[in-house]
């Protein structure tokens, strides 16, 4: 009896600390991510297409070696019409992430995190469109100060670049539409799990993302800069945490989202939006103002309200399916009694 009261207490301790190392991860990588994005923008590695490139064959890359160990199973897409589905979903991440690396060259880390914040408004604004959700009139109010606070934090930036806000809110449309169609196609359209998806992804993106980048960016210029990076050590060392930052990202939110669940995984976002900003204000020592702040935290509280709101839905779409289960299952008894 001793014995089997501990083992639980025991393999929630372990899962506690599995959590706790997910969430650290995810939160180091993506400061990695994001804070190498901008040193190579700034630097003499602008090439946001072949960077994103890059980041795309790195998720690849990590997919294959998952599925050679064992973590995962390779799933084939099944017909043409789910072929086309994944490589529109592709491109769109693809421009999502081009956009969103490309406005470092204009925008600061704390500025880009500030209105990426303002993402599930866009989120919400295509749901109605692409998946023909109606949310509740509370919903939509949530999304007044997400939206309200992050126009506020851009107009209180005092290096406020037209062009930079214009990509970040452009990369926040794709990221909406992408998270959309990533929903109807994991639920409804294919069989594929998140991470043959994210394989898929990211294997239909390097084919456009590579002849773009020859096409955009120069062969001749691709070529110069990495070896300019290759003759830079420090660029190199940029270049190389960037990419492990990108792997690390898609490895550690499939790890959080196993470990905590979806709405945990959305608070956890926003408190991280808040993390690699303030990094991002330490590292580079960008000027930071009162109405920037305010901006800020009225978009976090935005968010958190937006995200308990989806949570009560959620929660009562769950009540209802089992509402509606137990009275099948009791019509199914009556007509077996009479029977």
């Amino acid at each position: 009896m001793a014995h089997t009261a501990t083992a639980p207490s025991g393999d929630s301790r372990s899962g506690t600390v599995k959590a706790f190392g997910a969430v650290a991860a995810w939160y180091v990588s993506t400061v990695v991510l994001i804070t190498m994005n901008k040193v190579l923008m700034r630097e003499h590695f602008r090439l946001p297409v072949f960077l994103t490139f890059l980041h795309m064959l790195v998720s690849y890359a990590w997919c294959e070696f998952s599925a050679e160990l064992g973590w995962g199973v390779r799933a084939p897409l099944k017909t043409r019409a789910d072929a086309a589905k994944v490589f529109v979903l592709a491109q769109t991440l693809a421009v999502s992430v081009v956009l969103a690396v490309a406005s470092f060259k204009y925008v600061e880390v704390s500025l880009e995190q500030a209105l990426a914040a303002s993402t599930p408004a866009f989120t919400a604004c295509a749901g109605v469109v692409i998946l023909g959700k109606r949310e509740r009139s509370r919903v939509w109010l949530t999304l007044v100060p997400v939206v309200g606070g992050a126009a506020m934090s851009a107009g209180g930036d005092p290096k406020f670049h037209a062009l930079g806000v214009a990509l970040v809110v452009a990369s926040n449309v794709a990221r909406a539409t992408k998270s959309c169609m990533q929903e109807m196609l994991l639920n409804k359209e294919t069989a594929l799990d998140s991470m043959n998806l994210l394989r898929w992804m990211s294997l239909f993106s390097m084919a456009t993302l590579f002849p773009m980048a020859l096409a955009l960016e120069g062969g001749t210029e691709i070529v110069e800069r990495l070896s300019y990076v290759y003759n830079d050590r420090t660029l190199g060392a940029a270049l190389v945490a960037n990419c492990t930052g990108a792997f690390m990202v898609n490895l550690s939110q499939f790890m959080v989202t196993a470990h905590v669940g979806a709405l945990s995984m959305q608070v956890l976002g926003n408190l991280k939006n808040v993390f690699t900003s303030s990094v991002s204000v330490v590292v580079f020592q960008n000027a930071i103002t009162a109405q920037g702040v305010v901006g800020y935290a009225i978009t976090m509280l935005g968010a958190f309200a937006f995200g308990r709101e989806k949570h009560r839905d959620r929660i009562a779409a769950a009540e209802a399916k089992a509402q509606s289960v137990g009275e099948q299952e009791s019509e199914a008894g009556d007509a077996t009694n009479k029977l």
